[in-house]
């Protein structure tokens, strides 16, 4: 019986075909409503919807060269203070719009009066209704617990903010707009590789000690691997960036332990590097989800094929959400509702 988990992740291609479509237009105009001006960012949010902070944040100065920070709304609300100024922007993320401790933040710098921005997928939301600019991410319901289709919605709707932020700066955005048009294809493309990924997982699922490694923008989506896994497996798995993995963290490797890398251009010489180190003093089992052909660093390896780092965070993504589902189906857990979890966090 197929979970709702994977028939969810298997919707992804249609989501973000629908979210280019009803935001872009032909002529490349991104309709999202925004402050006239922008000098910093800080993006609030919570369990998965924070991985997709922390995605965004760095893209944020890289394309838009705005300064941008993420936060977890818990620890949010226990600052004393926020960096504030006439110009900043406050962005929440939030699948349900619902979540207690994200709306409590909300609710905390909306006495600053300082701008705010929401991302939700529930419409007339709790947030929705309290937020000066809203996007809603429109992924449909999700009705797994381990959310999938909308994270991905609320990736794509954070880049569709940073280019628009990017394009009152004069910068020509058309070819990142061609890259994300061309997205669903590709995720398309990550769905045919299910064998070999279901294979994957069925290695994975033997070992205990799983790490999962990334760096930069993929360093979260490491995070939100190893969290997919705990949600749905009840396995302890940790997720580190590369070069801090090899301070100390390593020490927990042996050879029944495994590691998933996650690999691109800009990092494929620093990662293939480390990973050999790791083999050769501890030899665990190694598995690669690179974005460049020529890595083969791995006892097992998934190509996820595109040069363009807007396509890899998503490919990498997927293949990370269709090991975990495939892995819990194999150590016969239900993916769609994990022991003691809720869909919606509240107080």
């Amino acid at each position: 019986m197929t979970s709702i988990m994977k028939k969810e992740i298997f919707e992804e291609p249609g989501v973000v075909k629908n979210l280019i479509q009803n935001y872009v237009t032909p002529n490349d105009k991104i309709n999202i409503d925004l402050p006239q001006k922008v000098d910093n960012i800080v993006i609030v949010a919570s369990g998965s919807s924070y991985n997709c902070a922390a995605i965004a944040a760095p893209l944020f100065i890289e394309y838009a060269n705005i300064p941008c920070e993420c936060e977890y709304s818990s620890e949010f609300i226990l600052q004393k203070k926020h960096f504030i100024t006439p110009d900043s922007l406050y962005i929440f993320v939030s699948q349900s719009g619902e979540t207690s401790d994200t709306l409590n933040a909300l609710k905390m710098i909306k006495q600053e009066g300082v701008k705010t921005m929401c991302i939700t997928n529930a419409k007339d939301s709790a947030m929705w209704k309290l937020c000066d600019y809203k996007i809603l991410s429109d992924a449909g319901e999700e009705k797994s617990i381990a959310s999938t289709k909308a994270l991905t919605a609320q990736i794509l709707c954070s880049m569709l903010v940073l280019l628009k932020l990017k394009h009152k700066n004069n910068s020509d955005i058309s070819g990142y707009l061609n890259t994300l048009r061309r997205l669903p294809a590709y995720l398309e493309r990550i769905k045919s590789d299910e064998e070999k990924i279901e294979e994957t997982a069925k290695t994975v699922a033997t070992y205990n000690n799983i790490s999962i490694l990334g760096n930069k923008n993929y360093y979260p989506i490491a995070k939100e691997g190893a969290l997919k896994i705990k949600e749905t497996c009840y396995l302890n798995v940790m997720a580190y960036p590369f070069g801090e993995f090899m301070h100390g963290h390593v020490a927990v490797l042996n050879q029944k332990s495994i590691v998933i890398a996650i690999i691109d251009e800009e990092n494929a010489q620093f990662a293939v590097r480390n990973l050999k180190k790791i083999k050769e003093e501890y030899n665990p089992q190694i598995v690669c989800i690179t974005s460049v052909q020529e890595v083969q660093a791995g006892d097992i390896n998934i190509y996820i094929k595109t040069k363009r780092k807007m396509k890899a965070i998503f490919g990498s993504l997927m293949t990370l959400q269709l090991i975990a589902c495939k892995m819990a189906a194999i150590l016969d857990k239900n993916p769609d509702s994990p022991k003691g979890l809720k869909k919606v966090v509240k107080d």
